[in-house]
């Protein structure tokens, strides 16, 4: 393949990974940043999704679009690979734990913070060491293209990957289905905090499962369609745009569904005087104040 049309490849790739590198740090660091500092954000769920934030920023972080042989590539990330796998799962943990709140609210309300969350976050941490070793393991010297999850992995390690992936997210899209139609069956019999969680978890998961479906999906049926060499390098690596669309997410998805997370936010860049005075911060308080209000009154109908 022509080595202008590579190049001219790198360098969209490279401006992608830049752009969403802005917004998805910008917006996973405040997710963290809104947790640690205001309290009443805190819970077994919050806690979930700031891992998701974590797996995130070190995918954001790991994007390496550079030709090396596959033992140099794979070592230097594995730590991505190990957060791309958790990152993952840790979505359908998100979506399990809507369904404990809903189903098992008694043990929900009694078990300890930290037992939960460590017993939630151990599914995607052996999903994913599963994948990394198995990884070291299949490591060969082949020249790759380009150095990313889905040839940086050996080919068959990198079908498993895909695949289960595909498998995962058919898994939380049938579970969130299963979720809206009985809250939709039990209409406003549902506590009203846990209606606020489904309504901001509705967009987040959607566009989790399509963005990360695309990649997944995209990697595996170019590889069935028979492309090799830098033409499957290629196409496969341009999916990371529905990757990247995915770890950026989350933080505006809770801007616009939660006021409580507005509030939070206008509140903790208020210390700095240039967001103090600026539109975005007005228009942000504005539209929290009224999303509020409307919940309360919708509330009391309950």
């Amino acid at each position: 393949m022509s080595s202008i049309i590579v190049m001219s490849n790198n360098i969209f790739i490279a401006t992608e990974i830049f752009v969403f590198n802005i917004l998805g740090l910008f917006g996973n660091v405040n997710i963290l940043l809104l947790t640690y500092f205001k309290p009443q954000l805190r819970s077994k769920t919050s806690y979930i999704q700031c891992a998701l934030s974590v797996s995130h920023i070190f995918c954001l972080l790991f994007e390496l679009p550079n030709a090396l042989k596959r033992n140099v590539c794979f070592p230097a990330i594995s730590t991505y690979i190990f957060f791309i796998c958790a990152q993952a799962v840790i979505m359908l943990m998100l979506v399990v734990d809507l369904f404990i709140i809903v189903f098992f609210t008694t043990f929900y309300l009694r078990v300890h913070n930290l037992f939960y969350t460590v017993f939630m976050l151990s599914v995607p941490f052996v999903y994913s060491a599963f994948t990394v070793s198995w990884g070291f393991l299949k490591m060969d010297d082949e020249v790759i293209l380009f150095c990313n999850p889905p040839i940086g992995l050996h080919p068959i390690v990198s079908r498993w990957w895909s695949l289960s992936n595909v498998v995962m997210n058919t898994v939380t899209l049938v579970l969130f289905i299963f979720l809206i139609a009985i809250f939709h069956h039990r209409g406003r019999k549902e506590r009203s905090d846990t209606r606020k969680l489904m309504k901001r978890l509705k967009v987040s998961v959607v566009v989790f499962v399509f963005s990360w479906y695309m990649c997944t999906l995209g990697v595996d049926m170019f590889a069935a369609l028979g492309l090799t060499g830098s033409a499957l390098a290629i196409f496969q690596s341009n999916m990371v745009f529905f990757a990247l669309l995915c770890y950026t997410q989350p933080f505006y998805v809770i801007m616009w569904r939660s006021s409580e997370y507005r509030m939070a936010f206008v509140e903790f860049w208020s210390y700095f005087s240039w967001f103090k005075e600026s539109g975005t911060r007005k228009w942000l308080e504005r539209s929290a104040k009224v999303h509020t209000a409307a919940s309360t009154y919708d509330c009391s109908k309950t």
